[in-house]
């Protein structure tokens, strides 16, 4: 059965492949992007308008502006949340204000959406093994020295490591929205690694 799904922030690595299968297996798909001015950056979603006509839509949508998702969200019955902000260590300034709170309020934002639209009865989030442990210590730690999800990263903070920080920080935030409420549901991926080759 074909469905309508929202993939946020189409031109990365992994939201672009989710945008490809999705297409592949006939579903009608709404993507965001930060600046549809920007046609290099949309190239390979634009080849795929091409390739797959009337089934896939391309939006601006900002993860740090209040309502920007919800017109990109109409008539989707999932959605799947990958957008978030990644610096490398060196641009990171501020952890709190760099890495932090963009990924809190960008999934905020998300859900809010999320919570507006009638139609969503999933969200899948991306999140991060980084949201399960901080260091390689804590993983002695949990039961058969194994990840899991009942364990969550408690050794770094937005001064130590930011990146890490921000993702537990906005994995916990999108529980917390998920508990309360019972239209739709939540799964969250927690990737350790991301390799493969570029579709862009």
């Amino acid at each position: 059965m074909s469905q309508t799904a929202l993939v946020t922030g189409g031109t990365g690595f992994i939201a672009l492949y989710v945008v490809k299968l999705l297409l592949e297996h006939g579903h009608h798909v709404h993507t965001t992007v930060r600046s549809l001015a920007n046609k290099k950056k949309c190239k390979p979603l634009l080849d795929l308008q091409t390739q797959y006509p009337g089934k896939l839509a391309l939006f601006e949508a900002d993860l740090l502006s209040h309502g920007s998702f919800f017109q990109a969200m109409q008539a989707c019955d999932t959605v799947y949340h990958i957008a978030s902000p990644f610096l490398v260590p060196q641009q990171i300034k501020d952890g709190m204000k760099d890495c932090v709170e963009p990924a809190l309020n960008g999934t905020r934002n998300v859900i809010v959406s999320v919570n507006d639209t009638e139609s969503v009865k999933r969200v899948v989030l991306t999140s991060s093994i980084a949201a399960m442990y901080g260091d390689s210590i804590d993983i002695h730690k949990m039961e058969r020295k194994t990840l899991s999800e009942k364990y969550w990263n408690t050794t770094n903070t937005a001064t130590t490591n930011p990146y890490s920080f921000s993702k537990v920080v906005a994995e916990r935030e999108a529980w917390k929205m998920y508990e309360a409420q019972d239209r739709w549901e939540l799964v969250v991926i927690n990737p350790g690694l991301v390799v493969g080759p570029s579709l862009s």
